[in-house]
């Protein structure tokens, strides 16, 4: 009976286990989903697969386990193929009583598109500033897709009657159609393909609408799934379209057009007048060349942002807020940096605040001996440099209980924390280097306030284009360059007595080093053996000299050029070049200009990287290996032997972690020197550990 009872007990557990996998097989659907080339969906040069659509379908198959099969073709295309079934899932479809009856809707949209009409930059016939030049013109739209209605709609209002052409073809192609003059006019997206944008410009805004993901009436099967998906990602992210738009969108299309009222402010002005403060790096500065710090980087940057105009910055110093917005009040400038102010405070003082362009985490700097604990709900008693307005604002935002103490400049502040007038002091993360020195002298230390504070640009309430184009500028110039370059202007060379220690050193120590080594090759015993250790020895020495050089790098700022890089999507942009020129070290590559990372650095290492180091030069570029690399340090570098012209040169490449609190997503990856001490090094090592393997082979 007992036998039969665990047979029994085994083939239901047997059963079970079947119907599990029955189930779970039966879940794992197959979903084709329609891939139309935009910002929507796109491939890299390795056929990596991007897009706000491809990203969002990743996230819904995270929640309904489904499998997508990919099917290409222009959006009309697709969206035929969706009505027959051929499909069962297509992305960015507008809702329309007549599409309602054909396919179903996801309950929830994933996101909302504007729609313009676009001509050529050279067409003279077609004009913003007048409407009717439209009369006549043959206007390019996507077979079936709502834009047409939208666009019929909108002539009517305006009285305009033009001759539609529906499409169905690739956007790119629709453009170069628009280009040759096969149509006047072309409708579509905002988000629009960025290829030869500058020949392209959005002259009227058609409509808008919402759009969704739809599914083919042959799937009902998918609807329901799709919406509880849709509704868990919103659950868990009710931003979650917002931030997938700034990720894919934010920056292309006709976002990055200026307006016509803006472009009309720059012809009559010229320039752009930004005031700043000549003492606050790593924010700004002022330079041998003029401005410095990341203002700097941020207005190179800005310079080049619109498709539509070049933007020109003239910079002016001065000694604190006070006197810049007085300035300002004048007239003498444009605009203020860096501000941090309310809205309310901006509307007391007669001024407008853009949205931030920069940000730093603030810290406290208290007593070693007696630190208290950062909160909001004690009543501390914090030394503040009373010409520093933002640290006021800061304050008062998050830290309302907190009563200020007014100080003459940072080191007072700090002279009140120690003598225990004040609790704490106020200090910006990337500061902290600079006031290392003077924090030590005065026994403090540094707490976060878990709190973070903006920098904006503070222009007078009457500048209503120059607040529109710097409100632009904030969101098309990359927000991770500029942490890249604050944390580069962090570390001038002069704060760390260590570092200057190390760099007058360290080439002695190393050159002892490799000279013990070649005496070691010289004399001692030839065996095979005792050549193994003497090599292992060396690379030992090798690998504690590279630690050393690594402390020195990571607080260095002589980059020749740097480049920001996104490892999870493999593209970069550079925003250091090595001259004047504007020319970085990757060949046509400029300041300012976005990249695919890994192609470039492939071309790099082919054009210039002698064959004996290539390899590892790709190998230490591997995403893989960085990330492995900055698991365990801020900064990691390679060195290797370049050639230019004919001409060998050792060179080194450094990667910094841009934010060692955080997964490694995004890295600063940047060319540097290497002097001719190190140079000589470096040759001595190549030649001897040659030597070692050739007498290696010769004893075998």
């Amino acid at each position: 009976m007992t036998k039969i009872f665990r047979s029994k007990k085994l083939l239901g557990i047997f059963l079970v286990l079947a119907l599990n996998l029955i189930f779970a097989t039966a879940a794992a659907k197959t979903v084709r989903v329609g891939w139309f080339e935009s910002p929507f969906n796109y491939s890299d040069n390795y056929d990596r697969r991007f897009g706000y659509a491809y990203d969002y379908q990743q996230k819904i198959a995270a929640y309904t386990g489904w499998t997508y099969e990919y099917v290409d073709g222009t959006w009309s295309e697709l969206l035929s193929k969706l009505k027959t079934g051929e499909i069962d899932l297509l992305s960015d479809v507008s809702y329309t009583p007549e599409r309602a009856g054909q396919m179903f809707f996801s309950s929830l949209p994933m996101g909302t598109e504007t729609y313009f009409l676009f001509t050529t930059t050279d067409n003279a016939e077609i004009t913003m500033k007048d409407i009717a030049s439209l009369n006549g013109k043959k206007i390019g739209v996507n077979k079936g897709s709502v834009q047409r209605d939208m666009f019929l709609d909108w002539a009517a209002e305006n009285n305009i009657s033009a001759q539609i052409v529906e499409l169905s073809a690739l956007e790119k192609d629709a453009f170069q159609m628009l280009k040759h003059g096969e149509i006047d006019a072309y409708i579509t997206l905002d988000a629009y393909e960025d290829q030869n944008a500058r020949d392209f410009v959005p002259l009227f805004k058609i409509g808008q609408s919402d759009y969704f993901f739809a599914v083919s009436n042959s799937r009902p099967d998918l609807l329901s799934e799709l919406n509880d998906a849709l509704s868990k990602i919103h659950d868990e992210n009710r931003f979650y379209n917002q931030q997938i738009h700034e990720k894919y969108l934010a920056t292309s299309g006709t976002n990055a057009f200026l307006s016509n009222d803006a472009m009309d402010w720059l012809y009559r002005n010229g320039k752009i007048r930004v005031g700043y403060l000549d003492d606050y790096l790593p924010f700004c500065a002022a330079g041998s060349n003029g401005v410095t710090g990341g203002l700097k980087d941020y207005l190179e940057l800005a310079a080049h942002c619109s498709k539509n105009a070049r933007l020109n910055f003239e910079t002016f110093a001065f000694p604190n807020l006070e006197a810049a917005f007085e300035a300002l009040r004048a007239g003498q400038i444009d605009a203020v940096f860096p501000v941090n102010l309310s809205a309310y405070d901006g509307e007391k003082m007669g001024f407008l605040v853009t949205s931030p362009v920069m940000q730093t985490e603030m810290y406290v700097a208290v007593r070693r001996r007696n630190q208290r604990e950062i909160s909001a709900n004690q009543n501390m008693i914090i030394a503040v440099d009373k010409l520093n307005l933002n640290h006021m604002t800061f304050l008062r935002d998050n830290f309302p209980n907190w009563t200020i103490l007014d100080c003459s400049g940072i080191e007072d502040c700090f002279s009140e924390v120690a003598a225990g007038t004040a609790d704490g002091a106020i200090v910006s993360n990337y500061r902290l280097v600079q006031t290392e020195n003077l924090r030590e002298e005065y026994d403090l230390i540094s707490l976060t306030t878990g709190k973070s504070m903006d920098f904006s640009f503070a222009m007078a309430r009457t500048s209503s284009e120059v607040y529109y184009i710097l409100n632009k500028t904030a969101s098309l110039v990359p927000r991770m360059s500029i942490n890249s370059a604050l944390t580069a202007y962090s570390y001038p060379e002069n704060n760390f007595s260590l570092t200057k220690f190390l760099k007058e050193h360290w080439l002695i120590v190393i050159a002892l080093i490799v000279a013990a080594a070649v005496l070691a090759v010289v004399h001692k015993d030839r065996r095979a053996k005792r050549r193994e250790r003497e090599l292992a020895e060396q690379l030992e020495n090798e690998r504690r000299a590279n630690e050393v050089d690594e402390i020195i790098n990571a607080v260095a700022a002589d980059y020749r050029s740097v480049f920001y890089v996104d490892l999870d999507s493999d593209r970069g942009v550079c925003y250091r070049a090595k001259n004047n020129s504007g020319e970085s070290d990757l060949d046509g590559v400029n300041s300012g200009d976005h990249f695919n990372f890994r192609e470039k650095f492939v071309d790099y290492a082919n054009a210039h990287v002698t064959e004996p180091f290539r390899k590892s030069f790709l190998q230490f570029l591997e995403p893989e290996n960085i990330r492995e690399k900055l698991a365990e340090e801020i900064v990691t570098a390679h060195r290797y032997l370049a050639v230019y012209d004919g001409i060998e040169s050792y060179e080194m490449i450094r990667v910094v972690n841009l934010n060692p609190a955080q997964e490694i997503h995004a890295v600063s990856v940047g060319f540097a020197e290497v002097d001719s001490e190190t140079k000589d090094i470096l040759a001595q090592n190549f030649s001897l550990t040659k030597a070692l393997k050739e007498a290696a082979r010769d004893e075998k």
